[in-house]
């Protein structure tokens, strides 16, 4: 799912299938120190990948952030997964005591923008991610 080239253009492009199983192994070694990290979700009914989410720690702009993440994949965009299944993501990093989310997108991925807006983020500024510019949503623990 993450080389479809609908998805890929979004995360920068094509990894080889190494660069993604070193994603997987960091997955689950942030899960053991974190308590929080990525998962996949399947459709019930067809056992069919939807798509991965989850949270991670990262950098933005030289300041530690909780990245809340998403791609799904593109036989179900525009059914409302995103938002779905980000929720209770952020819910779960709240749970554990963090008390602001992030998530960022390049500024034309209003599909993207809208689930931020759907889950409550606010816009928060303008960054450079991966030397492309995105646009940075913020939530805060009420």
């Amino acid at each position: 799912m993450m080389n479809n080239p609908r998805v890929a253009e979004n995360l920068g492009g094509p990894q080889p299938r190494e660069q993604w199983e070193s994603y997987l192994r960091k997955d689950i070694a942030h899960w053991e120190v974190h308590d929080f990290g990525a998962w996949h979700a399947f459709e019930r009914s067809t056992d069919q990948l939807v798509g991965r989410i989850g949270s991670h720690i990262t950098l933005v702009e030289g300041v530690v952030e909780v990245e809340l993440a998403w791609a799904v994949h593109p036989d179900h965009w525009g059914q409302g997964y995103a938002p779905e299944l980000a929720a209770p993501a952020r819910d779960l990093v709240f749970s554990r005591g963090v008390k602001s989310v992030v998530a960022f997108t390049l500024p034309d991925n209003t599909a993207s923008r809208r689930v931020m807006e759907k889950l409550g983020m606010t816009y928060d500024r303008d960054i450079v991610h991966a030397d492309l510019p995105h646009v940075l949503y913020r939530s805060t623990r009420a």
